[in-house]
């Protein structure tokens, strides 16, 4: 098997982990660090704050305001807030580099009623030494630092992600890569433009294939940035409130949102906090004059030769923006309200959630949400799970990029054991708390495509994507993967390679588009496999059972049966499931009754339940469901 770098997941520190890093090498750490991670009217919150052992810290005071108004204060007076003063626990423990020791200090905030913005500022000093004196987190490697420490914040609500996105079946498509109309230039290719040129895809050609998408069964779909940028992909924008004219116009995404409406399709908009592009109206006018309204939009100053403005991975195109600035904040808060309002979007694809800071995400949840409840505001957050987890309650949901890197590890590589696959899944999904939604991805576009990573191969492609379908969590597909779209060079040279013109007509792959459509057509038809509970199961076989799976999708009184086979053989499989249907049934005997085969590789047919046991043949790199056609005794 060809030797690949999965780029996208490849180990990194993370923002967070870099924070906290010089944070605590600057003396006073807290990182947002509260329990519980989303509070609830009522409920108390706990802050967790961390000071190098090695500093001169003997007292750690937090000022906190309820009333929206920035907190004021420090050495534990307060002018303008409450104070409460941290107590120091006993225990010291290592930093994140396992070379400085840590002190841990907690104070609790009183509970506070539903709708309060709680903000808060921490800092400590030494009473021996005078002068001696920090800010917590007052030093900043990923974005523009705080002299006088971060802001932070929590809000006390009951909002949630909106139902609708548990039953959603999402399709991400790339704008520029997607399809022109048929009174539009044809989209180009590869064979005439280089890959990070214009492609020449429209709104209104996505709106042209509204026939094709819903085919499919898809009920959502996410578009890559659609406001004015100078690349390609958008990610970078020049206007926050205009649709970019080479895409067509503000009219065309409206016309291109009721049309979806029409048909059920809710529509989610890509929107890009951290940074602007180096033509947004702000960023010319603050660099040609000092003295110009929006000069603290941007950092001209702390930044390091040859940049002369700090901007996202040192990309000169991509200046950041001073999300800690209310004007900044008031900017992109407005423009994410009226992508809802005035266009009529369903919600919004936060990207690069770990530049601005958790404050920043709080307060644009509290704008979003107290205007549209039923939006939907889902993060891109490349972290490893317990940072992921920090940001419950500051949005509704992430996109899972943990799952999706041992997903792609166990079927588009085999080097992990689908059996690892379905332990980490148990302990993955145990960790998310309720309130907070995510969706599975198998890929997207800033990673390798799916079937390049798998060489091509279909099989795995289709064995990933039967167990997509059937787990917990919204799934989403990035175009062109339902018909055999792979890339043409490897991404890591330029992440772009992923991002293919969309195939159509004779050259999509009709067979693993059926796979796809009926797929899609189950979960769309069983809740079961939307909102049901899973339980793995023990198998027996022939095979290498380390590489089989199997686990049913269970709600009142029905239940699915899911067998996955990642051996590159057929096996014969035996499952026990009469101990495993009391369990969620109550009182049956569940020693008899049969399954109906609702999805199978093969074309086999129904089970019959034998002395508690099933018994079935799977072939190599296939899935098998059925659904139970005994009612559970509950």
């Amino acid at each position: 098997m060809t030797q690949f770098v999965d780029f996208f997941f490849a180990p990194y520190a993370s923002a967070q982990h870099r924070r906290m890093k010089v944070a605590i090498e600057d003396g006073l750490a807290h990182g947002s660090q509260i329990t519980p991670r989303d509070p609830l009217p009522g409920q108390a919150v706990t802050i967790s704050i961390f000071s190098n052992a090695h500093k001169a810290i003997e007292r750690v005071a937090l000022s906190y305001t309820t009333d929206g108004t920035e907190p004021l204060g420090e050495y534990g007076i307060a002018t303008q807030g409450t104070v409460l003063f941290a107590e120091l626990l006993p225990q010291v423990s290592v930093g994140v580099d396992a070379s400085t020791e840590i002190r841990t200090w907690q104070v609790t905030i009183p509970a506070q009623e539903d709708g309060t913005l709680v903000r808060y500022r921490i800092d400590g000093w030494s009473v021996q030494e005078a002068g001696q004196h920090w800010y917590a987190d007052r030093v900043d490697p990923v974005t523009i630092s705080q002299k006088k420490g971060r802001s932070f914040a929590y809000h006390v609500d009951r909002w949630e992600a909106p139902a609708w996105w548990q039953d959603a079946v999402v399709y991400q498509i790339f704008v520029d890569r997607f399809s022109s109309a048929h009174n539009e230039p044809a989209l180009h290719s590869e064979e005439t433009h280089g890959i990070t040129e214009f492609f020449g895809g429209t709104l209104n050609g996505i709106l042209e294939k509204l026939d094709y998408i819903q085919s499919l069964g898809i009920n959502c779909i996410w578009l890559s940035p659609i406001f004015e940028s100078p690349s390609h992909h958008g990610y970078n924008p020049s206007d926050y409130h205009h649709v970019a004219r080479r895409y067509g116009s503000d009219e065309a995404l409206v016309q291109l949102i009721e049309a979806a409406h029409r048909r059920g399709i809710r529509v989610l908009l890509d929107f890009v906090a951290n940074h602007t592009s180096d033509e947004h109206f702000a960023f010319v006018d603050a660099r040609e004059n000092p003295d110009s309204p929006y000069a603290n939009w941007y950092d001209f100053k702390e930044i390091e030769a040859p940049q002369t403005y700090r901007s996202y991975a040192q990309v000169s195109s991509m200046p950041e923006l001073s999300t800690e600035e209310p004007a900044v904040r008031e900017y992109l808060y407005g423009a994410a309200r009226y992508w809802l309002e005035h266009y009529g979007a369903d919600g919004l694809r936060l990207d690069y959630v770990p530049g601005p800071s958790h404050a920043f995400w709080t307060s644009f949840q509290q704008a979003v949400k107290s205007a549209h409840p039923q939006a939907l505001t889902i993060g891109e957050v490349t972290s490893p799970m317990p940072e992921i987890l920090d940001y419950a309650g500051r949005m509704d949901g992430f996109m899972d990029f943990p799952l999706a890197a041992i997903m792609r590890q166990t079927f588009a590589r085999r080097s992990k054991s689908l059996e690892e696959l379905l332990q980490f899944l148990d302990q993955h999904v145990s960790n998310i708390p309720e309130s907070m939604c995510f969706a599975a991805v198998l890929d997207n576009h800033d990673m390798h495509r799916f079937l390049w990573f798998a060489e091509g191969n279909i099989e795995r492609l289709k064995l990933a994507t039967a167990f997509q379908m059937t787990l917990e969590g919204t799934p989403i597909v990035y175009y062109g993967t339902e018909v055999g779209l792979s890339q043409t060079d490897d991404a890591i040279k330029e992440n772009a390679y992923c991002r293919g013109p969309m195939p159509w007509g004779e050259q999509q792959n009709q067979a693993l588009l059926t796979y796809y459509r009926q797929l899609i057509a189950l979960r769309r038809q069983h809740a079961v496999l939307r909102t049901g509970k899973r339980m793995n199961l023990s198998v027996e076989s022939t095979g290498n059972v380390e590489q089989i799976g199997a686990y049913i999708r269970y709600i009142n009184d029905t239940y699915m049966l899911v067998i996955l086979n990642n051996n590159e053989q057929p096996v014969q499989v035996r499952i026990k499931l009469h101990n495993v249907l009391q369990k969620i049934g109550g009182t049956g005997n569940y020693q008899t009754g049969s399954l109906r085969s609702v999805f199978s590789s093969s074309k086999l047919s129904d089970l019959s339940l034998e002395d508690g046991c099933v018994e079935v043949t799977v072939p190599a790199l296939s899935a098998e469901i059925y659904l139970s056609e005994k009612r559970l005794d509950i």
